[in-house]
């Protein structure tokens, strides 16, 4: 069996063998990273690659800059402890300081630093056409990946393309001007014509591709489109039509062989450790399963609560729980019982079986909230991870690093950004998005409920009705599962709906989780909604350095 070696070190070792890959790797991105002689090979232009993939590893690796996810309606945090930044972006009031706003900040504009190295110089390597378009066709898309994760999270922004350090001098970029260079970086990739497979490593590894795809190109641009074409550029069905075309050539080339993508056929193996180099990603980001602090995941523990021994940064929000429709998704996505003292219990299960409305200090598990549970693993008895799909009932392994790849676009939701955007461009022929909300549903739900939606048949659905029903398909695909590019908070942002889990979150109405149990949120939200809410602030560093980082 091969050697389980992260692609950055394998390819530091093959290629290097000294310090110098190590200095590189390490090498501050703002500004110039190294003198005006690099590019002089093709190793060299590898390297920068490694160099940009590490900064992506780097840029998901643990939570912090994740948090603002935290604003959608599907995570909340615990409002104590040590979780302040995360209650504070849940509550949508994180102050500018914030260590989440930070990160998010700082590791996605150090991808692009590292981008426009290559961009910048790349070109001037002595190496074939094809290998400068893998290259260049890695960099535009990194670069793309990076301005969308920011437009979404902060709104306006400045923009740099070159390799230069801007002092605090540039001026904000509306977030149009923001997504035409997304598009334009985009289109640069596909310009590429990336392969669809790579062969040897470390561009693909372990039977899966580690390099950017051209169905990965593909699918970003969907994304990409639906996002333009709701809030808050709201440009309509003319964008969902780009949107359907682009995820829909990644259907018909799956369907064709052209492109090797799959749905697992159990939704429990989607995040099943044993099963992270699976077809269903399309875009994967590789971490090392050797665990090292610098090229990990560091996941594991951040969905087991506190109280039962993990790190609890995310809880499950108690009415999209209770909305989720039961079934395998559902069972995968929450602990459907915790296991606490070897025992099994409901989480809402209190210590006198009576009702805790109004307080929770009766509580069994004091959290007193669903417990996600996509990333976490099970001990194999040997103090290591259990590499089969998580068991609820089972021992938890406590490590905090691991080599999980995390999957950023799946095929499912390719079908789902399909289905929603043919629907909603007004698309005269909807069979095809039927049959992909209906694939998508068939392994999600409980026998029988596949093909149709809130009692109505799919196959009968309105253009208005499938729409709806693929939007909120996506939210339970990716609920919880920050390291999506489009997570259910950028689904809520195009649809003009944070306000509405704003408003839900301040009214704070009790929810009946069973028979004469209800269940209120922890973290409170106060006050009124403006529109500049939608966004975390500009962290306070960069607002020191250039005045105009202002809304």
């Amino acid at each position: 069996m091969k050697s389980k070696i992260f692609f950055a070190a394998l390819l530091a070792a093959s290629l290097f063998g000294t310090t110098a890959c190590s200095d590189f790797l390490n090498e501050d991105p703002k500004g110039k990273l190294v003198p005006g002689a690099y590019f002089s090979s093709q190793d060299e232009l590898n390297m920068s690659l490694v160099s940009l993939f590490t900064k992506v590893t780097d840029s998901q690796s643990y939570t912090n800059m994740m948090y603002p996810q935290w604003q959608g309606d599907d995570i909340t945090a615990n409002p104590g402890s040590n979780k302040q930044a995360c209650a504070q972006l849940d509550a949508f009031s994180a102050s500018a300081d914030n260590k989440g706003v930070v990160a998010a900040w700082d590791k996605h504009f150090d991808i692009i630093h590292e981008a426009n190295f290559i961009i910048d110089n790349a070109q001037r390597t002595p190496t074939s056409k094809e290998e400068l378009n893998i290259a260049l066709g890695q960099a535009h898309f990194w670069r793309a990946y990076a301005y969308f994760y920011l437009v979404r999270v902060f709104g306006p922004l400045p923009i740099n393309l070159h390799n230069e350090d801007d002092h605090g001098t540039a001026e904000l970029a509306s977030v149009e001007k923001v997504y035409e260079q997304i598009l334009a970086d985009l289109m640069m990739a596909d310009k590429y014509e990336l392969p669809a497979s790579y062969k040897g490593e470390p561009r693909q590894m372990f039977g899966v591709d580690v390099y950017v795809t051209q169905q990965a190109v593909k699918s970003t641009l969907s994304a990409v489109y639906m996002a333009m074409a709701g809030y808050p550029l709201n440009k309509g069905t003319e964008y969902y039509a780009k949107a359907a075309e682009a995820a829909e050539a990644v259907i018909l080339g799956q369907k064709a062989g052209k492109y090797d993508a799959k749905l697992e056929a159990e939704w429990k193996n989607i995040h099943s450790m044993a099963n992270i180099y699976n077809k269903e990603t399309i875009l994967g980001v590789n971490n090392s399963p050797n665990r090292s602090w610098s090229h990990d995941s560091q996941l594991a523990s951040t969905m087991l609560f506190e109280s039962l021994g993990g790190w609890g940064d995310a809880w499950g929000e108690i009415a999209f729980w209770k909305r989720m429709p039961d079934g395998p998704r559902k069972a995968a996505t929450y602990d459907p019982k915790l296991l606490k003292d070897g025992k099994l219990y409901d989480w809402w299960a209190t210590k006198d079986g009576k009702s805790i409305a109004e307080g929770k200090t009766n509580a069994i598990v004091p959290e007193y909230h669903p417990m996600f549970s996509l990333f976490t693993v099970n001990d194999d008895g040997h103090g290591g991870q259990m590499m089969a799909p998580y068991d609820y009932t089972a021992k938890k392994w406590r490590g905090m690093l691991n080599g999980r790849r995390h999957q950023v676009i799946r095929y499912a939701e390719v079908l789902l950004w399909y289905a929603e955007s043919a629907a909603r461009a007004g698309k005269a022929d909807l069979s095809l998005a039927k049959e992909c909300l209906k694939l998508v549903r068939q392994r999600a739900v409980e026998a029988g409920e596949a093909e149709k939606v809130h009692g109505v048949n799919i196959d009968a659905m309105t253009a208005d009705q499938l729409a709806q029903a693929a939007y909120e398909e996506h939210g339970w695909e990716v609920a919880g599962h920050w390291v999506s590019m489009v997570t259910r908070r950028a689904d809520q942002l195009r649809m003009n709906d944070l306000k509405n889990t704003f408003a839900s979150r301040v009214a704070n109405q009790p929810v009946e989780v069973a028979p004469g149990f209800t269940a209120t949120e922890a973290v409170p939200v106060s006050g009124a909604w403006n529109d500049n809410m939608n966004y975390a602030p500009y962290p306070l560093q960069e607002t020191e350095k250039n005045s105009r980082l202002k809304r």
